[in-house]
């Protein structure tokens, strides 16, 4: 469990990003997401969440203790709650993918058959075994998330925080963060999301926090959040496709687009009225 209680950090004096938000995370579900414009403060948070920026009022909690901010107590929340940040090249230190995986556990003194167990499970897990002896200079964007988050993955964090996890990702590097981020969830893994792709993070998180200028406006599973049209304008956001479908079109709610694609009684409708002629009003012919 993690707690913020009455939070506020600004990199100014008087002049607060974050301004006093308490709420817990833990019981909302597996993935929890973060959302809302630009300068609003989701990465500062996530800062504060790991440990990086110290509230200026305010305290975090993690499983009831209050986060200490000694060089020990950092490290020892650091393995239990990881950050991959927006620009994956921040975290990446060795010029080989095997190196930098391996880079906090040698810190932490983690004997070297220990090591190369979880490297090699971790690599096995995340599908880039192949990349394991690869130089990092001739990776692929997506696939630099990948060895970033394989090094969180590494320590075994019980949270793992994703700022912006689809930027600069093209399609098929956006389909394989969701197919990877929906098996870490079936592997137990409790995820932080925030991101600007509204489709992408109502296909993958249970429960939303809105942030807007610094303060929580809304909270709430992803159906309700996403059906206040009118919240999510004043929060510069834009609806997901497939609530927009919901309130449109009278569709049902589908959570995800194959939950769409799948349902066989749309499909039997949609067929029915394809197969139905159109009549076309006619048209008078005019005599001169």
């Amino acid at each position: 469990m993690i707690e913020l209680k009455h939070l506020s950090f600004g990199y100014e004096e008087n002049k607060p990003i974050l301004k006093d938000i308490s709420l817990k995370l833990g019981d909302q579900g597996n993935v929890i997401g973060f959302i809302g414009p630009n300068g609003t403060g989701k990465s500062t948070l996530f800062l504060n969440l790991v440990g990086m920026l110290k509230p200026t009022s305010g305290e975090i909690l993690v499983d009831d203790q209050p986060v200490a901010y000694t060089k020990k107590a950092l490290n020892k929340l650091r393995q239990k709650i990881g950050i991959v940040f927006q620009n994956s090249d921040q975290q990446i230190f060795y010029s080989i993918v095997k190196d930098d995986i391996a880079f906090a556990l040698h810190n932490l003194n983690v004997p070297q058959d220990e090591i190369d167990q979880r490297v090699d499970r971790v690599l096995a897990e995340l599908d880039i075994t192949k990349l394991k002896n690869r130089p990092i200079q001739y990776l692929s964007g997506g696939q630099k998330k990948r060895v970033a988050i394989a090094g969180i993955l590494v320590l075994r964090s019980e949270w793992l925080l994703l700022d912006e996890p689809t930027a600069g990702l093209d399609p098929d590097g956006k389909h394989r963060m969701v197919a990877l981020i929906k098996q870490l969830i079936a592997n137990g893994q409790k995820i932080i999301l925030s991101s600007h792709d509204m489709d992408f993070m109502y296909e993958v998180c249970d429960y939303f926090y809105i942030l807007r200028q610094g303060t929580v406006v809304k909270s709430g599973k992803k159906e309700s959040v996403f059906l206040d049209e009118q919240l999510l304008l004043d929060s510069k956001l834009d609806q997901p496709w497939l609530v927009q479908l919901h309130q449109k079109l009278h569709l049902p709610l589908y959570p995800t687009k194959e939950a769409l694609f799948n349902d066989q009684v749309l499909q039997a409708r949609l067929t029915t009225n394809a197969k139905t002629p159109v009549s076309l009003p006619k048209v008078s012919e005019k005599t001169d």
